[in-house]
């Protein structure tokens, strides 16, 4: 937890710090931080697939103008290590929960969506993230301040936009406050 010096570890050790960044998911921080407003959050369900071959071949996420899913890429054509020799692994995400039939869904909307056959794809795993993404409903503020207090900052996807691209973006923005805050 945070302290007015600093912070307390779990082991009971006390850190002094004059400035804390707070850089988590929405529940530590909102846990961290009480008081800190956060959005809402979707679910995310992402299934992993071994396929016999690439259907791209190429390092390319796609996505799904239908909103079947999200997006997918074939992990193997960006590292070929995170499959076996002789197969790829194919991650597709999409909004919600794991249901019965909605694994078959999803390999019937990338059978079309890459022009392949699906059939011999094998599930690896999927796994379910309930804090996934932040909700955007409009008015979407799309930056925050990551002031939270004195000495204390806060970054992630909830304070921007839903992506990895805006806890990086939220992060940068942290850092040149305390930068500006310290005098530097």
């Amino acid at each position: 937890r945070l302290t007015d010096d600093g912070v307390l570890l779990a082991d009971g050790a006390e850190r002094a710090a004059g400035t804390v960044v707070v850089a988590t998911g929405p529940g530590p921080a909102a846990h961290l931080l009480p008081g800190l407003e956060m959005p809402p959050y979707r679910v995310v369900t992402t299934y992993f697939h071994t396929a016999p071959r690439s259907p791209l071949a190429e390092p390319t996420l796609l996505t799904d103008s239908r909103l079947r899913f999200l997006n997918s890429c074939v992990l193997s054509d960006v590292v070929p290590g995170y499959a076996p020799a002789g197969s790829s692994l194919v991650a597709t995400s999409v909004l919600g929960e794991d249901a019965p039939g909605r694994e078959r869904a999803v390999l019937d909307a990338l059978a079309q969506a890459y022009g392949a056959d699906t059939a011999g794809w094998g599930l690896v795993t999927a796994r379910t993230i309930h804090d996934a993404l932040p909700a955007m409903p409009p008015p979407q503020p799309l930056t925050r301040s990551s002031r939270a207090g004195r000495g204390r900052y806060v970054c992630g996807d909830h304070r921007t936009t839903g992506s990895v691209q805006g806890a990086l973006a939220s992060g940068a923005r942290a850092a040149r406050e305390i930068l500006r805050d310290l005098g530097r």
